[in-house]
């Protein structure tokens, strides 16, 4: 990396800023301050002139770092919305408010399309075979980039702005893909969590049954019994499936609100439901209280599931477990399966319950790009066996949504090894660890990992309770961004000498 002069002045600025922002966050959880509310009237399809409808995009603004900051050079943090509600993202991404504040950084979360309350056509006619069509990443960046370019010049920001995205799971993901399909828009990237080599059939990419088995070693941690416990727990579930009285017997002892039907189909949706517990706790398995999970939830379901265990009860203790997730807030009388999980392409869950548009929409999608080879094997996990089925899938997508899954799509059109200025960072306790970039490809392709951390930890505010793992990957997170931003620097103060009027006021060129 070259030294000049504004190299320097940089690094000199943003070291004192970082020494006067160090007792400006209270301890605890960290909550990002209260954006502007805003709506863009979005392209619906940008790959078809033809069609020329639009819809309303939701985006949040917060722009007092940028506005109250006298830094030269200031950025766009941008992070792209994911499969819920935009709010989501712009709460747990204290990171890059923190950060944010030192650099004087424009803070921008747009909505993904199809999800939130950016639905193109509302709940019901945005789901017709030819509006969900256009539900795709590639549509999704085009969007991204379309917001950036008018928020520059709404906002009067310079044209040649650096932007830098963030991003956790799927939008870590959408950073990543950012960076590589428009380098000239996105500086670079911070992709946390992004399981972007967990693809079937993919070279080199994720082994049958990781995700899982993470989630299995996350829940012996403290007990390395309890997954056996799991085990016999499902063996007496498979033993009470196979009579009517049986199943009344099984749904009372889980605590569901009605007996499961019989039959195959039945089974493994009861299995999936069970399992989407686990897997929520696992990527949620943070080392502070989120909202009513307690910290580490993942090792406080295990002393749930071993407290006073006998024969005779583990499916009763199997029942309370997975309410440590479904009724964390200890309200619910009963469990009610299909308000709970709704049943999809993705076997992890897609996030609601039947009915809920943002689990329609990443239903959608994980029939069509976001294919992902999760499995159950009972022998590196605790669950029933359930191999991998390709075609099983396809059929399911062909029924639902007249789809057929591509798997290698989104990994061949958005190969990261191709790029610059991207860093994958992982958690060891995160599920999804196993499917991310985990060694470094190039000096600007950077893989962090962090032994106590669960689903982009990375992302979240700084707390007092943080494992030392996180806080270090911070620090060399915001140390590899800053120098990324001195080399955007110095490539435009060369360009500007080279071309003096290669940046005006019409000219949209960027790093």
């Amino acid at each position: 990396m070259r030294k000049g002069l504004l190299v320097v002045l940089l690094a000199i600025f943003y070291l004192s800023v970082s020494i006067n922002c160090q007792n400006h966050y209270p301890n605890g959880y960290y909550l990002p301050p209260v954006p502007d509310v805003l709506w863009y009237t979005q392209i619906f399809d940008h790959f078809n002139s033809s069609d020329t409808r639009t819809f309303q995009q939701r985006y949040l603004v917060y722009d007092d770092f940028y506005n109250n900051s006298t830094m030269a050079h200031k950025p766009i943090f941008f992070c792209p919305g994911g499969e819920s509600d935009v709010f989501g993202g712009y709460q747990h991404n204290g990171f890059m408010f923190q950060f944010g504040q030192k650099l004087g950084a424009f803070m921008l979360f747009p909505e993904h399309r199809f999800y939130g309350d950016s639905l193109p056509f509302g709940p019901v006619n945005s789901y017709t075979p030819s509006n969900i069509a256009k539900l795709t990443i590639e549509q999704a960046l085009a969007d991204y980039v379309d917001i950036i370019n008018y928020i520059i010049k709404e906002y009067n920001l310079p044209t040649d702005i650096p932007v830098f995205a963030f991003g956790g799971s799927y939008p870590g993901e959408l950073a990543a893909f950012l960076r590589i399909a428009y380098p000239n828009v996105v500086a670079g990237s911070l992709a946390s969590s992004a399981p972007v080599r967990y693809h079937p059939f993919l070279y080199d990419g994720t082994k049958s049954g990781a995700f899982y088995a993470v989630c299995t070693a996350d829940f012996a941690k403290n007990n390395k019994d309890c997954p056996d416990m799991v085990r016999s727990a499902f063996n007496q579930i498979n033993s009470l499936f196979s009579t009517s009285s049986g199943r009344e017997q099984l749904s009372a002892e889980l605590g569901l609100c009605s007996t499961i039907g019989e039959g195959a189909d039945e089974q493994r949706l009861l299995n999936l439901w069970i399992e989407n517990a686990f897997a929520s706790l696992g990527m949620e398995n943070y080392p502070y209280a989120i909202g009513d999970l307690p910290p580490f939830p993942m090792e406080y379901a295990c002393e749930v599931m071993s407290t006073g265990l006998t024969s005779s009860n583990l499916i009763q203790n199997l029942g309370k477990t997975v309410g440590v997730w479904y009724n964390s807030s200890q309200t619910l009388t009963c469990f009610n399966i299909s308000a709970e999980y709704y049943p999809c392409a993705d076997i992890t869950g897609c996030g609601g319950g039947v009915g809920d548009p943002n689990a329609m929409s990443w239903d959608y999608q994980s029939c069509t790009e976001i294919i992902a080879n999760v499995d159950t094997n009972n022998v590196t996990d605790m669950f029933p066996p359930a191999p991998y089925n390709f075609d099983r899938l396809t059929e399911y997508c062909n029924q639902v949504w007249g789809v057929s899954p591509d798997p290698l799509l989104i990994p061949e059109k958005y190969n990261y090894t191709t790029s610059s200025r991207i860093i994958f960072s992982n958690g060891y306790l995160d599920p999804w660890f196993p499917g991310g970039v985990l060694q470094d490809v190039s000096i600007n392709l950077i893989a962090l990992q962090m032994e106590d951390a669960a689903h982009h930890l990375d992302l979240r505010g700084s707390d007092p309770n943080d494992p030392p793992s996180v806080v270090a990957t911070r620090q060399i997170e915001e140390e590899i961004i800053v120098g990324w931003l001195s080399q955007v620097i110095d490539e435009k103060a060369k360009l500007v000498n080279n071309h003096p009027n290669s940046f005006d006021n019409n000219n949209n060129d960027r790093f």
